[in-house]
This record gives structure tokens, sequence and C-alpha cells, in this order.
């Protein structure tokens, strides 16, 4: 092992980072083979009265927001956003953003996210 300050090669690191994904992306198909997927039978009728309908976790909070903005809204708009904003982050020097505000922004995103998430699943 080498000592933290050394640099890598940019070739070897994205032979390893490669490799990495490969062995992830076998692994998870191996289990998704292993173990079936707890999935309800095919859809097409119409829901009895009362029954409400949940999205997986992570996808919770979206699923608020689609029940309170227009689906463009919701549903393209906002994630857009903050993909972008999320993608723009290691750019913070070169866009003349100061690390102070983006790190408030990026928290402010979490928490909005999570409280989202949160709300949706005790809904």
């Amino acid at each position: 092992m080498g000592h933290l300050s050394e640099k890598i090669p940019r070739d070897r690191l994205l032979i390893k980072e490669l490799m990495a994904a490969l062995i992830a992306v076998i692994l998870l198909s191996w289990l998704a083979l292993l173990f079936s997927a707890p999935l309800a039978g095919p859809g097409g009728g119409l829901s009895p009265a009362g029954v409400s309908v949940k999205a997986p976790w992570i996808f919770v909070g979206l699923q608020v927001l689609l029940e309170v903005l227009p689906p463009l809204w919701a549903g393209v708009l906002l994630p857009l956003a903050a993909m972008a904003f999320l993608a723009l982050l290691p750019l913070e020097k070169r866009l003349g953003v100061s690390p102070r505000i983006s790190s408030f922004m990026f928290v402010l995103l979490l928490i909005f996210a999570a409280a989202l998430t949160i709300y949706g699943s005790l809904k």
C-alpha cells in the first residue's frame, strides 16, 4: 500500500473503477437471479376503495410532490434542477460560488428530500 499523497495514474484509476463497476454489476445480477422480487400480481383492475398505493421509500418524496404540484414541475423540472445542482457542485470554484453557500444549499436539499420522504412514509 502506498501513501495517501501518492498520485495514481489516470488510466490505472479508470481500469480499477471499471473493474469495481463490473464486479458490482455481476454481484447484483447474481443476487437478482438468486432471490425473487416481492411483486404483486398483474395490474389492470381498479384498486378497492380506500386502498392507498405507496411508492418504495426512495420515491415517496416524489410521490408527495406529485400530489401537490403539477406533474411537469414535480416529476420533471424539480428533480432535473436538483440533479443539475448536484452536478455543478464540483465546479463551485470555477463558477465563483462560495463553498459555504454551496454547502448550505446541499444541506438544504438533503433536508428537503428527507422531510418529503418522512412525511410521505408517515402519511
